[in-house]
């Protein structure tokens, strides 16, 4: 029995366990950590991921990255709790190296134009799904155009353009998924867009992290057994060795409509992390407790941290959700800790059998 708290230690995981490495990536110095945190910025998604940094600049290697992925709903700089994290954590000369917006949603990508006015963003990545509106529009013109002393912004616009990102070599990042460029067997409306995600994996020596965006595996009414959309997609072309992940950064807030059985089994995650708030969407917040209940039969010892910890007990509303309950992964290629905020005071985290 693994026992949590607030620093959870996640030990190496067997090796036939863990999906493959890239051999040009060598194994991590153990005490050169990766930092994940996923900021609480209501219902929406906004994650700063840090690398290493070794204060050697040039030598490919710990370079102390910022990679960005989603900036959640917040326009405003008064009211941007992303930009406010960054702000606490970041030098006000720090780059943001890549900028990836999952998909055009309002709760992923608004919030994440305040990066351009503050920092310099050296890296931009877009799934290329074609959304029309002015309100996207001008944030793909703002994005395009950003300039910085000695340079210009480099945009990957669709899945074709993203290459292998250059984020020091101690890491393994992979772009598993984007839009298609076809809609076809993606559904219409807000599940297309959905469906456009994209997916990245991120390999740190034996520990690995997924990220979903809001990529769906089925619809609301249909059988968790059988998986349709991206997640079908997944299992398809990339398989179980290629999921199978530490750390799962649930799809589309935990909906009902995101992880199918047979992705939880693939993925197999020991940490899934809920971006998710107080919004209602007819009468149900996210995440849908049937759909941890997924995670929780799958593997009793799941730990399942959420940004909206607390949130209904509080009387929080869409309005006041954002209230500091972050969650920040580390990693030394190794082990996994997790730390868990409520209202910003720190927490312990728990399995679904504590």
């Amino acid at each position: 029995m693994r026992a949590f708290a607030l620093f959870l230690l996640v030990p190496t995981l067997a090796a036939a366990q863990v999906p493959a490495v890239d051999s040009a990536h060598a194994p991590p110095d153990t005490s050169a950590w990766l930092e994940v945190h996923i900021v609480d910025v209501g219902q929406g998604d906004a994650i700063w991921i840090h690398t290493w940094d070794d204060g050697i600049p040039g030598n490919g290697v710990y370079e102390g990255k910022n990679i960005v992925i989603d900036g959640g709903p917040d326009v405003s700089d008064a009211k941007n709790e992303f930009l406010h994290y960054l702000q606490a954590h970041l030098a006000p000369s720090a780059v943001i190296d890549a900028l990836i917006i999952s998909h055009p949603h309002d709760d992923h990508y608004p919030g994440a134009a305040a990066l351009f006015r503050h920092y310099e963003v050296h890296e931009f990545y877009d799934s290329g799904y074609p959304k029309s509106g002015s309100k996207w529009r001008d944030f793909l013109t703002l994005a395009t155009k950003e300039e910085f002393p000695g340079g210009h912004v480099a945009t990957h616009i669709g899945r074709a353009e993203f290459g292998a990102p250059a984020w020091g070599s101690e890491l393994s990042a992979r772009f598993l998924y984007a839009w298609p460029g076809s809609a076809a067997g993606l559904g219409s409306g807000n599940t297309r867009e959905n469906n456009a995600s994209i997916v990245l994996r991120i390999d740190y020596g034996t520990q690995s992290f997924l990220f979903m965006g809001d990529a769906e595996g089925k619809d609301r009414n249909g059988s968790p057994d059988i998986p349709r959309y991206v997640e079908r997609w997944l299992l398809d072309s990339v398989g179980p060795a290629g999921l199978h992940a530490t750390v799962l950064k649930i799809a589309h807030h935990g909906s009902e409509t995101s992880s199918t059985t047979p992705f939880i089994a693939a993925v197999d995650p020991e940490i899934v992390v809920v971006s998710s708030g107080r919004k209602a969407f007819g009468g149900r917040y996210l995440p849908d407790a049937t759909t941890l209940a997924r995670y929780c039969a799958h593997d009793p010892a799941t730990l399942i941290v959420r940004t909206d910890q607390d949130d209904a007990a509080e009387g929080r509303s869409v309005v006041t959700d954002a209230d500091g309950d972050h969650i920040v992964i580390r990693t030394n290629g190794r082990v996994t800790t997790v730390e868990a905020y409520s209202n910003g005071h720190p927490i312990a985290p728990t399995t679904c059998t504590p």
